[in-house]
């Protein structure tokens, strides 16, 4: 998922994505159920910023199948055009557009985590192919996303959150109460599971932002102890 959006946020408008027949993998991990469910989910997404669903499609295809993947893609490619470009065709503003599916793209770990039971759902190829996301839900989930910060009160510089986070959202050293930079936190929670239960300074909020107490940036553990 965290593909498809770095190809829109680099200037393409359509993305194509072929695999093979549901049902029919010589791999027992299903994986196309998995990616086509993907695809349901950023369909969903482009729908929530503005965008045409269809932008994005996957299909079945064998690699005995040339002329039929030839015949896809010119399909798929006079869609794309009659679209228009990325944003404009839907009379959107490109910056506003760009801003929204960076925000979208950012949170792609929380989403799959959050969605994890329907995006390993297998079921009947038939049954595959049907959305099973529905707007609502997809509005929920992101209103849903949480905020994670830590409580400088709590936090013992330890740096097991910072060495633990994928990102390096998480400023601070030794002797430092460490802060989540929010822009760049994209919400995985490792930082949670990462904090020392005796200390529990990493805290998760929802649909709030960090408390004004949690300063900006990292502030020495003894300073903040005395402000307190």
């Amino acid at each position: 998922m965290s593909f498809l959006f770095r190809a829109f946020l680099n200037g393409t408008d359509g993305v194509f994505i072929g695999g093979c027949y549901l049902g029919e993998c010589h791999y027992i991990t299903h994986g196309n159920f998995y990616a086509l469910n993907m695809v349901h989910l950023t369909r969903r997404l482009l729908e929530h910023v503005g965008l045409n669903p269809a932008r994005v499609r996957m299909e079945e295809l064998s690699s005995g199948e040339g002329t039929r993947f030839a015949e896809l893609m010119n399909e798929f490619s006079r869609e794309i055009r009659e679209l228009g470009p990325l944003a404009e065709g839907e009379g959107l503003d490109p910056g506003e557009v760009r801003a929204k599916l960076t925000e979208v793209a950012r949170m792609v770990p929380y989403l799959k985590l959050a969605a994890r039971e329907k995006l390993a759902h297998k079921g009947t190829p038939e049954e595959a192919k049907e959305n099973p996301f529905t707007p609502e839900e997809v509005a929920e989930l992101l209103a849903q996303a949480p905020t994670y910060y830590i409580d400088p009160d709590k936090c013992r510089a330890c740096m097991m959150c910072a060495k633990r986070c994928p990102v390096d959202a998480i400023a601070g050293g030794k002797g430092l109460v460490h802060v989540v930079d929010q822009d760049a936190c994209i919400k995985c929670g490792t930082c949670l599971e990462a904090c020392p239960p005796r200390f529990g300074a990493v805290q998760k909020v929802v649909g709030a932002p960090p408390p004004d107490t949690v300063p900006d940036e990292p502030v020495p553990i003894v300073k903040q102890r005395a402000s307190a």
